[in-house]
């Protein structure tokens, strides 16, 4: 059965709506007057993935609220109390937003880090200073199809990979467009199957480099005074050449591979290598 079929069945009177994107499908169901949303997995490992790290953070801030979860034809499902229709993207720059999702990401670095289904030993230093030169060695073969140009790739595999501290447990993608909120102001952080075991530079450097770049500076303001650590412009800016490489490479790796919208991340990656050259 489609996803999209999974949550019609699980509305209501039928109304569905595609929410954002992510690794796995989430909608927004109407049952009359009533909303929730519905996210539909990709594999059944995803969904333990993820319940798993619910259970693991249920004390968390910002943790989504699960109402109900099931199987429909093998493809599991969950059903959560509605979060809200905006994101901290989709809204005009707000500091107290970005100070709630920079608190949520704090709590989570500080969490005890417990058991996580999908984690052996996580990511740590030797396996970013590992990760980060075979990046953009894999990138070098498809400079030509993403418009890359080859001094760009040179000078970020030549760089020094980003500072990676003592693993805690991450998020991995903590995008504004994943921080949904509601009318009141509350702010719930979605897409937690790949919640594991890294670097807290690693979720902290993306959130405020995509903050600043999808809501504006006053909320990456606030996204600092939330998590209340500073990171220096030149690490930051070397965790965006390596979040770009990254994100560059899984998107010219995909199985459809096709390159949409490719481009902001080549001017990003540019942008950020230039700043450090």
């Amino acid at each position: 059965m489609e996803p999209a079929q999974i949550a019609r069945q699980l509305s209501g009177d039928g109304r569905i709506v595609e929410v954002g994107s992510g690794v796995g499908r989430l909608y927004r169901v109407w049952d009359g007057d009533q909303t929730h949303l519905v996210k539909v997995y990709s594999s059944v490992s995803a969904e333990r993935r993820e319940k798993q790290a619910f259970e693991n953070l249920a004390d968390l801030p910002g943790l989504p609220t699960v109402v109900d979860r099931g199987t429909e034809e093998g493809t599991p499902w969950v059903k959560f109390v509605e979060p809200g229709k905006w994101n901290l993207a989709s809204l005009p720059e707000s500091v107290s937003l970005g100070r709630k999702a920079g608190e949520i990401l704090g709590a989570l670095h500080s969490h005890d880090t417990g058991h996580l289904s999908n984690v052996a030993h996580g990511m740590d230093a030797d396996w970013v200073n590992a990760d980060y030169p075979s990046t953009f060695k894999r990138l070098e073969r498809y400079r030509g199809r993403l418009h890359l140009p080859a001094e760009v790739v040179a000078k970020a595999a030549a760089m020094p990979p980003p500072t990676a501290g003592p693993p805690v447990i991450i998020h991995t993608d903590p995008n504004p467009e994943l921080f949904l909120v509601n009318d009141a102001g509350k702010v719930t952080l979605f897409h937690w199957e790949w919640s594991t075991l890294g670097p807290p530079e690693w979720d902290y450097s993306r959130l405020l480099w995509l903050t600043r770049l999808k809501a504006g500076p006053d909320s990456a303001a606030g996204v600092v005074e939330g998590y209340g650590s500073e990171i220096s412009e030149d690490e930051l800016a070397r965790w965006a050449v390596y979040h770009t490489g990254m994100m560059l490479r899984q998107t010219v790796e995909a199985t459809d591979q096709q390159l949409r919208g490719a481009d902001w991340l080549v001017d990003e990656l540019t942008a950020a290598v230039d700043r450090l050259a």
